[in-house]
């Protein structure tokens, strides 16, 4: 195995000092001194000799390491995908990279996955947190920069950055009664103490009550984070069987509406004709799925772009007012075949 090698090997070959040859690769030649000629000569060797530094030294040494943390529940998810692709994007332009963790809903993981993000000494957190309430997770996060994203908290100071749930439930709700759709279900999904899930059915029923629909028992189903395919497909055959299906079905995340989607063609029930489907959450390929399916779109490259601008803000320690601590950005709806009753 070749030797890894170090500042003193590139110092020795140059005849410099280890000082010098770190502050060059600290970006700090020029305000110590160093001329341009010494500082092209270490970066050429360094180049030359293929050397790797050490970032978690380094960042004991200076307190940074231009590392962030990125949590989510599903990095699967191609929410969560998307908007890891566009931090990412921007973290690469200022210099930053990206450490991915999915807690897979567990908060226990969770707590583990900031603990070892802590020690790795990342410079800051993005985080769309599983926990049902910030104290459990506040002492931790309160020791670093840190940004949540999707999933909040009331009365916190924290940067937050989320969609407007409760108004793209409302577009749902009115659209699917706007086609003539009294006999409506649910699909939600659990840990249900999650805010975008509270908000999307807080918003999707109080619409429905203003229309004097309400969704009964055994439409407002549940269906647990894992074996969610299994659970849907489950939930709707029995349906089925007894005969007593719903009109429309409203799922509140995009995983809900692809696993939905798949169970009602394996039960040969026509969509929209039998049922109605309208999601949470637009996927690219719900536009070109056999019917496309509607739903409500998230501005996902907005909330990537923001939450990395507040973190890189709280990173360099600049104010952030009362007023850029929460913030909502709009939904859309987008109606495709899925969700149109034919005349």
């Amino acid at each position: 195995m070749s030797k890894k090698i170090s500042l003193a090997d590139i110092a020795t070959a140059l005849g410099v000092s280890k000082t010098l040859v770190s502050l060059v690769i600290n970006g700090k030649g020029n305000e110590h001194g160093i001329s341009k000629d010494t500082q092209r000569r270490v970066l050429e060797k360094i180049n030359e000799l293929n050397y790797s530094p050490n970032v978690l030294a380094r960042g004991f040494r200076t307190g940074k390491t231009n590392t962030i943390g990125l949590i989510v529940s599903d990095i699967a998810n191609r929410f969560y995908s998307r908007i890891a692709r566009r931090v990412e994007d921007y973290a690469w332009d200022k210099g930053y990279s990206v450490v991915i963790c999915s807690t897979d809903e567990n908060v226990e993981k969770e707590k583990q996955q900031i603990k070892m993000l802590l020690e790795r000494k990342v410079d800051g957190l993005i985080i769309s947190s599983s926990h049902e309430n910030f104290e459990s997770i506040g002492k931790l996060l309160n020791s670093i920069p840190h940004v949540l994203i999707d999933r909040t908290f009331n009365n916190i100071e924290s940067p937050q950055v989320y969609a407007d749930n409760y108004r793209g439930a409302q577009l749902a709700a009115n659209h699917i009664v706007s086609q003539g759709i009294k006999n409506i279900a649910m699909l939600s999904i659990t840990p249900e103490y999650i805010s975008t899930i509270k908000e999307r059915t807080e918003g999707f029923i109080s619409t429905l009550d203003k229309h004097h629909i309400s969704v009964p028992p055994e439409w407002n189903i549940r269906i647990p984070y894992k074996d969610m395919e299994v659970a849907v497909e489950g939930r709707l055959k029995m349906l089925k069987q007894s005969e007593n299906l719903p009109e429309a079905i409203f799922t509140l995340n995009n995983n809900l509406t692809s696993h939905c989607l798949l169970a009602l063609r394996k039960l040969s029930l026509s969509i929209p004709n039998d049922i109605a489907l309208i999601g949470f959450d637009d996927m690219l390929y719900f536009s070109f799925t056999q019917p496309s399916v509607s739903a409500i779109a998230q501005p996902i490259e907005q909330i990537g772009e923001k939450a990395f601008d507040l973190l890189l803000r709280k990173i360099n320690r600049e104010e952030i007012t009362t007023a850029e601590r929460s913030v909502k950005l709009p939904v859309e709806l987008i109606i495709r075949d899925s969700s149109t009753k034919k005349s």
